[in-house]
């Protein structure tokens, strides 16, 4: 479903009107459209690595260059997933993903050192304080390619055929979050917690579907 789609199988699951347009609504169902948003936030929230936000990325080293700024919109970045390609008639090395604490114990003493006779094909990656990725030995090539896999952020829907990052087959874990969310508009408690229990036992079957992992069963 789209998103004008999922707003309208919200409405008519609280007996509302249906709308033509996102962009033209009053009452609940303006109320609807946030709600809807809101669920996907919610979801996607909910796990740190659901494998509908992975993001296969990639860049170029510079030459005297340690640190190198994430993707804006990573939420999480997959340290065990970092490989570094010397050129193309090479193959790619894992990177030895290191924290910033052991960074600074093994390696911060020859990086830094000002005769840059440590440069070298990195063998490490670690984070620094300020969310960098960050490469040692610092490279002495401006050609390595820097290949890795983050989990991302999702943007709200704004246009009517605006699609959800949840695959499809879980849409109605959506409408009947965001049903609740209308149900506690309302002040409707026993209709909002049916939904509640509907939303948590989807959210469940995503986790077991998705993550090969039993819930826990929270209300969230």
């Amino acid at each position: 479903m789209n998103y004008l789609q999922l707003c309208n199988a919200v409405l008519l699951e609280i007996n509302e009107v249906v709308i033509t347009n996102v962009a033209s609504t009053r009452g609940i169902q303006t109320s609807v459209t946030d709600f809807v948003n809101k669920a996907q936030r919610d979801i996607i929230n909910s796990e740190v690595e659901w494998p509908f936000t992975v993001v296969s990325q990639s860049f170029t080293t510079t030459a005297g260059t340690a640190e190198y700024a994430r993707e804006s919109n990573a939420k999480t970045v997959d340290y065990d997933s970092f490989t570094v390609q010397e050129s193309a008639s090479t193959s790619e090395k894992t990177l030895r993903y290191l924290s910033f604490n052991e960074y600074l114990d093994r390696r911060n003493e020859a990086d830094t050192n000002p005769d840059a006779s440590s440069r070298a094909l990195p063998e490490f990656i670690y984070k620094t304080p300020d969310q960098k990725l960050g490469l040692s030995p610092v490279p002495d090539e401006s050609t390595y390619i820097i290949r890795y896999y983050y989990y991302k952020t999702v943007s709200d829907m704004t246009a009517n055929t605006d699609t959800p990052t949840i695959p499809e087959r879980f849409h109605d874990v959506i409408v009947n979050r965001a049903r609740y969310y209308a149900h506690m508009l309302r002040s409707d408690v026993q209709f909002s917690q049916l939904a509640l229990r509907d939303y948590t036992e989807g959210l469940s079957r995503m986790r077991i579907e998705l993550i090969n992992r039993k819930d826990y069963m929270r209300a969230v």
